[in-house]
């Protein structure tokens, strides 16, 4: 990618864009290659349904850019979106001359992605656990992200408190043009934050998380912050699937946190206010899917017009399990709450993995 301008002409915040223009290439380059570097037939086309996710899922990103304030690199924004598209209409032709039955099998092995949001209380990090540990145990390799900077999917998930900000804090680095001063560390790749620094929990789940907020200066979330979307919405790994659980109410959404997924799951309380954060919610979430899951609900009825795929009932064992701070899925595996969030897996589970 040929640069308008020399380097010491650039302003921080260009020089870390153009960065991350590099970044994005080097994501889909690597994916690329190991499409044509052949396999069998499934994993070929699996290979290249994901070069085509991966440089759909950047040219969607760079097309929310400012545009203004970033005059002088629409030479080098228009060639990497030029670079884009080019791999999606490659990875288009290359899945179109397999045969239908090697398309379908590869499209099950495709990786799940998936954002949890909702209003802080709503259930979404017990929910989030559950559905991540229910997923690997039928036999999906996950990556379960906290992008809560409050503590909360380790515990659920039955991995230790000690490390509930596991992963990327260990791979950031400071650069004056980033967002809150830091990015992921020049020359590690989401695969390898993934890879080196993600602890491995229960049923081999792979957890990640945000800094946590635990001193007044806010220094371990801010560190993180911009680390751990450059992970998510790089980790283009074909065959697995990532689900965050991202931080309560619309902000975080709003900022496009969940650009990673393909899927918002989207829990609702009883309380009103669940149900007004929903709604408000709903607008910012209008690029992609968004599957309703009704949470601790008892004879209540549904919110207006907040009809649910799901419906989870409040559950004495699950709200137990949540005040002893240890995961749901191992304290009463058959309550059913716990059922219920298996029979929302099985909504995105392939045919033949369905509970």
């Amino acid at each position: 990618m040929g640069a308008a301008a020399s380097e010491g002409d650039r302003s921080p915040r260009e020089l870390n864009l153009l960065d991350n223009l590099e970044r994005q290439a080097a994501v889909v380059d690597a994916l690329r290659a190991r499409a044509a570097a052949g396999g069998g037939d499934v994993a070929r086309c699996l290979a290249w349904l994901g070069v085509g996710r991966q440089a759909g899922r950047y040219l969607t990103e760079i097309g929310g850019w400012p545009g203004g304030r970033l005059a002088k690199l629409e030479p080098d924004v228009a060639a990497h979106r030029e670079a884009l598209e080019n791999a999606v209409a490659e990875a288009t032709r290359e899945v179109a001359v397999a045969d239908e039955p090697t398309v379908q099998a590869a499209r099950r092995r495709l990786g799940i992605r998936l954002a949890v949001v909702g209003k802080g209380g709503a259930g979404k990090t017990m929910i989030s656990a559950t559905l991540a540990r229910t997923m690997a145990r039928q036999g999906r390799r996950i990556v379960a992200a906290d992008l809560d900077t409050n503590p909360g999917l380790a515990l659920s998930l039955g991995i230790g408190l000690g490390d509930d900000d596991a992963g990327v804090p260990m791979a950031v680095e400071e650069h004056p043009g980033a967002a809150y001063g830091w990015r992921l560390a020049s020359g590690v790749s989401p695969e390898e934050v993934v890879e080196r620094y993600a602890v491995t929990g229960p049923d081999g789940v792979r957890f990640l998380s945000i800094g946590k907020i635990s001193e007044p200066d806010k220094q371990a979330a801010k560190q993180t912050v911009v680390a751990t979307r450059q992970v998510l919405l790089g980790f283009g790994e074909p065959d697995w699937d990532v689900l965050g659980d991202m931080e309560a109410g619309p902000t975080t959404p709003f900022e496009r946190y969940q650009a990673f997924a393909d899927r918002a799951i989207l829990v609702v309380g009883p309380a009103w206010r669940s149900a007004l954060t929903a709604r408000r919610l709903l607008p910012i979430l209008d690029d992609m899917p968004v599957t309703i899951v009704a949470n601790g609900f008892r004879d209540e009825p549904d919110h207006p017009g907040l009809t649910p795929a799901v419906r989870i009932p409040w559950d004495p064992e699950v709200n137990a399990a949540e005040r002893l701070g240890v995961s749901p899925i191992d304290y009463c595996p058959d309550a059913p709450a716990v059922k219920a969030v298996e029979q929302l897996a099985s909504m995105f589970l392939p045919e033949e993995a369905k509970l």
